[in-house]
């Protein structure tokens, strides 16, 4: 709502029965009336500090914001030049400290700084209410530099408005400019990273850009396994889709000459690095690549990237982290030849199941796993792939080996609908979900901790 309708109205929209708008909270709204800016009135419940708030506040339908959304006010005094006694407000994000020097250095012949015991001045002020609405137009309002710029969606922060249990949300870029007395400045300590108490996401979200091929059903599977995790990840602290990140697709026809690899390999590698230019281009600074057999180029991906300020993450490299913290110790790597022939030198597989004992298909089921991805590319998971999964498991993996890697994406869309029977008790580890996880983890800063493997 704007501040230019009826404010009252608002107030009183959030009231139950037989309940009044407090005092103080009318007092701060009617100072925000003149302002001009949107703002949005809610209730929580009672709150006394920022991390308390953090956790109970209301907005986009969700109980609780990251606590960088929450303002944090300093309500201090000083004396000047001249002995009088000066009060002035500070505002910084919830997850930053104030510097009380460089506050000094702010303000105009200033003092020794200290805290203003509540109560004192402004006299209706209580502890845990101190907002930018309390003070009158001839007090001094710091706000921190940073708050210029939105941190993530929607972009805006809340605080008290008076009350602990009524709060308001503003645009601050939008405030500093109406609110007399207020300016930005220089007032937060230098930034150290630490382990908040409440983990709530990224406080300066990475896009993440997808190149995957054409069809781009891979790169569609990916995304939702990225999603699917962060959620698992961020718990009863997700934010639905503000918690989500931003991706970005580039999906290429040209990698699909990848089946004739050994032909083409040249023509394909500037596929890539054409593809990887335009992730970039399009602001993505984590790169991904869901596909086995031009993994093969994951250095060329990587070099280009860092060239640009983006990070790649590996496939294969989260797969097999992924069975070494399972301590798997048997696997049948299902994959086209170019994958899981380790006498070619395409193989991206070759050398790095040390440890491990592998499996890979005859030459009469190379030929079957090409067919099938053949068939998925151009007509979809037919009937007929179902017939050939099945008997892909029965003839190429061995009697005892319960752990199958599916080392062509095309097997996703197949799996995902095989009945159990057709599964024949063995457990199908797709590295498409193996990645999503590992995507997730370097989007929120987590180290790669595999999760354990499911049951099929």
């Amino acid at each position: 709502m704007s501040v230019a309708g009826d404010l009252s109205a608002a107030l009183r929209s959030l009231l139950g029965k037989g309940e009044k708008v407090p005092a103080e909270v009318r007092r701060c709204a009617k100072r925000l009336a003149g302002s001009g800016i949107w703002v949005r009135f809610s209730r929580n419940d009672a709150v006394k500090s920022c991390q308390d708030a953090a956790r109970r506040r209301e907005r986009l339908g969700h109980k609780g914001i990251p606590l960088w959304d929450e303002l944090k006010s300093f309500f201090g005094e000083y004396e000047d030049t001249q002995g009088e006694r000066r009060t002035f407000l500070a505002h910084c994000r919830g997850d930053r400290e104030l510097d009380l020097n460089r506050v000094r250095a702010s303000l105009e012949f200033a003092g020794e700084i200290r805290r203003v015991v509540v109560g004192a001045d402004p006299s209706s002020v209580q502890y845990g209410t101190i907002n930018p609405f309390v003070a009158s137009s001839g007090v001094t309002q710091l706000f921190d530099y940073e708050l210029q710029s939105p941190v993530g969606v929607p972009g805006t922060v809340m605080t008290n408005i008076g009350d602990h249990r009524w709060a308001v949300e503003f645009d601050p870029a939008e405030l500093v400019t109406t609110l007399p007395g207020a300016r930005w400045a220089d007032i937060i300590e230098p930034y150290t990273e630490t382990l908040a108490e409440t983990f709530w996401g990224v406080r300066e979200p990475e896009t993440i850009g997808i190149l995957t091929g054409n069809p781009c059903d891979s790169g569609l599977e990916l995304c939702a396994a990225i999603n699917k995790s962060i959620r698992e990840l961020l718990g009863g602290n997700s934010l639905g889709d503000v918690s989500m990140p931003k991706i970005v697709f580039v999906s290429s026809p040209e990698i699909g000459i990848s089946m004739e690899m050994d032909q083409r390999e040249t023509h394909l590698r500037g596929a890539l690095i054409k593809a990887v230019d335009e992730l970039c281009t399009a602001g993505a600074k984590i790169i991904a690549h869901p596909a086995h057999t031009t993994h093969y180029f994951a250095n060329d991906i990587a070099v280009r990237a860092a060239k640009q300020g983006a990070r790649f993450i590996s496939m294969v490299d989260a797969t097999v982290a992924h069975l070494r913290a399972n301590r798997t110790k048997r696997i049948a790597l299902l994959g086209t030849r170019y994958v899981t022939d380790f006498n070619l030198r395409w193989s991206v597989y070759k050398g790095v199941f040390k440890g491990i004992e592998v499996h890979t298909p005859s030459p009469a089921g190379w030929k079957k796993i090409r067919d099938l991805g053949y068939e998925v590319q151009q007509r979809g998971p037919t009937p007929v792939c179902f017939n050939w999964m099945r008997d892909l498991l029965r003839d190429e993996v061995p009697t005892g080996c319960k752990d199958v890697v599916l080392a062509m994406t095309e097997f996703s869309p197949v799996t995902q609908h095989l009945k159990s029977r057709g599964r024949q008790g063995k457990k199908l580890i797709d590295p498409i979900e193996i990645y999503g996880d590992a995507v997730a983890r370097e989007y929120l800063g987590l180290p790669l901790v595999s999760r354990r493997r499911r049951k099929n």
